[in-house]
């Protein structure tokens, strides 16, 4: 994984995310609350946690914040997982035996056994695949480009696969779907968004020249009105025409999307009140004596111990995953 823009986007993306993750889930629910649960059943007994009506009320808040999260990611996980299973249905549903032209191109580009030749009169490709991706290219394209323009167009999506662009947008929606209180996460994931289809065009104008990928960006300006491509990375996303188009004219990267003074203070405002529902929660268990008693440590220290042991080993694991997917991509299918 190149450290271009794009990946730094969706570094920090995931990084914020994993972070405050930990914290709210390993350090404030598994280091702090759960202990201060098993302590109060450990006294009272079921009897003695349901009793205390006032408690109950004061812990809601937060439960109401974390379990809406993850309500919330679940969700988003779920219909993007179906989407991508139904684009890859619709792909076999329209594939055509790749010609000849065609099969050269692919092989040329470092795809073989990876792109996918549509029968459908629409002027599109894409990538889909959230594993394992591969680049679906419409008859209708094949029909209008030259052989320059084809292999920019390849080169483009051949971005997208060694990125796992499909699988990283899957996790940057779940991750701002769980952390919805914090909308400054959005503008990391429209950075992301805007920056891999630079990125991409840069690659393919660095291996095919300008001229062969304005042409077939032309022909691309949009795909087709298929609901499932929410999911995929398509090369003719006509949202970011303007900023690809300037891209090609200045040969400069556009500025990137800023964070708004809106969206700053109201992620500042979504924190303040997680940490606030968090510390009534403790409060209404007997405040930091308890989590002393509970925990045999302080309450700062708990949370971020039990933060920084969650956090390494998902962190190491998620890594080693990428890797192992990354190196899946990589590598040529004998078949489609």
């Amino acid at each position: 994984m190149r450290l271009d823009s794009a990946n730094r986007s969706f570094l920090a993306f995931v990084v914020l995310s994993l972070l405050l993750g930990a914290y709210v889930l390993c350090g404030a629910v598994g280091a702090v609350l759960v202990p201060l649960l098993l302590a109060r059943v450990s006294h009272g007994g079921l009897s003695g946690l349901l009793g205390n009506g006032a408690s109950s009320l004061l812990l809601l808040p937060f439960v109401v914040l974390v379990a809406g999260g993850l309500a919330l990611a679940s969700r988003s996980l779920a219909r993007q997982l179906l989407a991508s299973h139904r684009l890859a249905c619709r792909v076999r549903e329209l594939a055509l035996t790749l010609p000849d032209e065609l099969t050269r191109a692919v092989v040329r580009a470092g795809l073989g056994g990876r792109v996918v030749l549509l029968d459908a009169p629409e002027s599109f490709s894409f990538v889909y695949g959230v594993l394992s991706p591969r680049v679906a290219v419409s008859r209708g394209l094949l029909d209008r480009v030259s052989g320059r323009e084809l292999r920019a167009v390849l080169e483009h999506e051949r971005y997208h696969v060694c990125n796992l662009d499909p699988l990283k947008i899957v996790l940057v929606r779940a991750l701002s779907a769980a952390l919805f209180f914090l909308p400054a996460l959005d503008t990391l994931c429209a950075r992301y968004v805007a920056a891999r289809e630079l990125a991409a065009d840069r690659r393919a104008v660095a291996l095919c020249g300008r001229r062969p990928l304005v042409g077939a960006l032309l022909q691309v300006v949009r795909g087709p009105a298929w609901s499932e491509l929410d999911v995929a990375a398509p090369i003719g996303a006509p949202e970011l025409l303007d900023a690809r188009l300037a891209q090609l004219e200045t040969g400069a990267e556009p500025v990137p999307q800023v964070l708004t003074v809106t969206r700053a203070t109201l992620s500042l405002l979504g924190a303040a009140v997680l940490l606030a529902t968090f510390l009534v929660s403790v409060s209404s268990f007997g405040g930091p004596t308890a989590v002393h008693h509970a925990t045999g440590t302080g309450l700062a220290d708990a949370t971020l111990l039990g933060s920084l042991y969650c956090a390494a080993p998902v962190a190491l694991a998620g890594l080693l995953a990428y890797l192992v997917i990354a190196l899946r991509a990589s590598r040529p299918l004998n078949r489609v």
